[in-house]
């Protein structure tokens, strides 16, 4: 998700996401509950094909093809997460109908007639940006499909000055987000916000994964760092992410399509 290019580290970038997601299943500060909202408004349904990039563990599409006999596509560059999404989806029974597909999301190339329903969760730097992410979803959905797109946002307002000293200096605000939708001629069908309790659950996966690596690998040569790294972002949080820090899900469709 976007929030990760947050945690600057000198190890390898895949490595550090391995050990601080290894509490969490579902990747983005959201509830399996909201994603169920989030498929009800883009009309997700038995035999929807479904295009999710940035997959991660497969947590969105497993929850949706345990209630609905959809076919998925994950795209996912973190091949341990792609290896988890595929033992997840065996155990829950759902792996004959989702395919999970290692590599950089600009070197997938989607049949732009097949995916009812386009799906980017917390990835979109992965495409680019959210409005190039836009356009991407977009042109791989078929016509009459939904797309779905998760990022940040500000959440209460707060100055230039110090949303540049957290690191937060291109943060827009939901109007901003709203805006970059409506430049793309899309219409907004559907939309979930994360609560204080979905980002509280969310982060705290992160440190319980982190304090329990550190104390069963304290060997690993980076240890220090992914350590001091993730105080670093704890204390960001309780200092301002937590207050102002938004996440989001759109639900869009294409009103000339």
């Amino acid at each position: 998700m976007e929030l990760t290019v947050r945690y600057g580290t000198g190890m390898d970038f895949l490595e550090f996401f391995r050990i601080v997601e290894r509490e969490r299943d579902l990747l983005n500060p959201i509830s399996q509950q909201k994603l169920a909202r989030v498929a009800a408004w883009a009309g997700v349904q038995d035999g929807t094909r479904v295009l999710d990039v940035g997959s991660g563990k497969g947590a969105m599409l497993r929850g949706w093809a345990a209630t609905w006999a959809i076919q998925g596509t994950g795209v996912e560059v973190n091949g341990a997460f792609v290896q988890e999404a595929r033992q997840r989806a065996q155990t829950a029974d759902v792996a004959a109908r989702l395919t999970f597909w290692q590599g950089a999301a600009l070197d997938f190339t989607p049949d732009p007639s097949w995916y009812d329903v386009t799906v980017c969760l917390g990835a979109t730097f992965a495409l680019g940006g959210f409005r190039e992410a836009l356009g991407w979803l977009r042109g791989a959905t078929r016509p009459g499909g939904a797309v779905v797109i998760g990022d940040v946002h500000q959440a209460l307002p707060a100055a230039a000055d110090d949303l540049a000293r957290e690191g937060w200096a291109e943060l827009p605000s939901l109007a901003d987000r709203h805006a970059q939708v409506r430049a793309e001629g899309l219409e907004v069908v559907g939309f979930a916000a994360s609560s204080p309790d979905d980002w509280d659950e969310y982060t705290s996966l992160m440190w319980q994964a982190t304090h329990r690596w550190a104390q069963t690998d304290p060997s690993h040569p980076d240890r220090a760092e992914v350590l001091r790294v993730v105080q670093e972002g704890r204390e960001r949080y309780f200092r301002f992410e937590r207050a102002h820090l938004g996440w989001g899900v759109w639900v869009l469709r294409d009103p000339a399509r």
